[in-house]
């Protein structure tokens, strides 16, 4: 059975290349040159056909961007564009949007400027952890621009109007031309050697990308990372970019902007001092309320109000404790004691205390030598009666008198002590002095 063919849509065709196109990260930055066609704009957006030898591409720049464009292509002119490629599923078209374009021979300039741009970002030249703080109240700003340009007037009078108490030290230097860079780098080292500024300004006015090269230099660029001093870039107009701007420690917009960077306003600092001055005297005139309030109370006090009665009570009670301090004196107690230990030492004199123990000595020894005696008699007196007591118990030992030949008549165990107490036929035992025997009664 042949298979089904399924057939797509012209929508789901164009949606699926439309998909293919946006999802290819290839064409999300790409660099094209060629020359400029058919140009015309529409909205305030530039439509155009960049074309070569053998081929062409539409190509769009937005309002936003062409507003912000320092030059603008015609029909004809050779361009370098970087831009990316979306597509337009509704007609099956794609285009080519550009983010910047430039001449051709600018194009290189530029080019140079990227590639020198990402390498010294990769060396770290740009790290943000690197950069140092600007001060925020400099009272000594420098300056390394031209003496001539309009950039130094423009940094001077923002400076004075900001900032009037900050003393600007200029630093001059070439800010053009080929030997423009080696004039800034010097002018930068003899700031960090001088040692009499707080921040630096470097800063030039506005001009083509030529104009701005001498603040692309390499070495300048190491000399700012390299510097003590910390430094403000204010080279050109806000949409220049050098790479003097990456990496100072902060970025103006313009020559102006760096001075404001670098100033705090006068008038904000008028605004803040008398915001402050206001809180202090809110804050005084309510410790002074507090003072107020709490006098008021003080002088509403009883003891307050009856302050020479209050004083005689508490001396009053002061010579009482003063009394009763004295009577549990330590020193008062010690000589009681004293006294008394005195009398106590008095009466055992009297009594003669060692003849006294000396004559119950001798009175014991008296009286252990007459029991010692009387001890003696005694136990002389219990043994010859011991002895007289053994003897008559030996005249009526009752095997002393078996003996003789009398016995002693048992049944069941228990003395017979008459005949009547015995029957016929009833055994007896006959304890002998030496033994004993059974019998029956006949």
């Amino acid at each position: 059975m042949a298979q089904e063919i399924k057939y797509l849509t012209v929508s789901a065709l164009n949606r699926y290349i439309a998909y293919k196109i946006d999802s290819d990260i290839a064409l999300k930055v790409v660099y094209i040159k060629g020359e400029v066609s058919n140009a015309r704009i529409s909205k305030g957006h530039l439509y155009f056909v960049l074309k070569d030898e053998e081929s062409e591409i539409s190509a769009i720049i937005f309002q936003n961007v062409l507003r912000n464009s320092k030059y603008v292509p015609v029909d004809g002119a050779k361009v370098l564009i970087t831009g990316s490629v979306t597509s337009y599923a509704k007609r099956g078209g794609y285009n080519l949007i550009v983010s910047s374009i430039t001449e051709f021979g600018q194009g290189l300039i530029f080019q140079q400027f990227l590639e020198l741009k990402n390498r010294l970002d990769k060396e770290g030249l740009f790290d943000i952890n690197h950069k140092k703080k600007i001060p925020q109240y400099p009272e000594s700003i420098g300056v390394v621009t031209s003496d001539t340009g309009d950039a130094l007037q423009d940094i001077l009078s923002t400076i004075k109007r900001r900032f009037p108490i900050a003393k600007v030290f200029l630093y001059k230097a070439l800010v053009q031309g080929v030997d423009a860079p080696e004039s800034l780098i010097k002018a930068l080292k003899k700031v960090d050697s001088d040692n009499l500024v707080e921040v630096v300004i470097i800063a030039r006015g506005g001009g083509s990308i030529e104009d701005l090269s001498c603040f692309n230099s390499e070495d300048l660029a190491r000399t700012i990372y390299n510097l003590n001093t910390p430094i403000v870039s204010g080279v050109g107009h806000e949409n220049d970019y050098t790479i003097c701007d990456f990496v100072s420690d902060d970025r103006a917009p313009t020559p102006t902007g760096a001075a404001v960077r670098v100033t705090p306003d006068k008038s904000s600092i008028i605004d803040s001092l008398n915001l402050n001055q206001n809180k202090l005297k809110s804050l005084y005139l309510n410790n002074l309320n507090n003072i107020n309030r709490n006098y008021e109370l003080l002088i509403s006090n009883h003891y307050f109000k009856n302050f020479v009665k209050v004083i005689d009570d508490k001396y009053k009670d002061l010579l009482f404790l003063q009394d009763k301090l004295n009577s549990y004196s330590p020193i008062n107690i010690i000589n009681s004691k004293k006294i008394e230990l005195d009398g106590l030492i008095k009466r055992l004199n009297i009594y003669n205390l060692p003849k006294r123990i000396d004559d119950k000595l001798i009175e014991i020894d008296n009286n252990l030598l007459t029991l010692n005696k009387n001890y003696l008699n005694i136990i002389k007196n219990k043994n010859t009666l011991f002895e007289k007591t053994i003897d008559k118990l030996i005249l009526v030992n009752p095997l002393n008198i078996m003996k003789k030949g009398y016995t002693l008549v048992y049944k069941d165990d228990k003395l017979i002590t008459s005949s009547k107490n015995l029957n016929k036929n009833d055994e007896i035992e006959i304890a002998f002095h030496d033994g004993k025997v059974k019998a029956n009664i006949k």
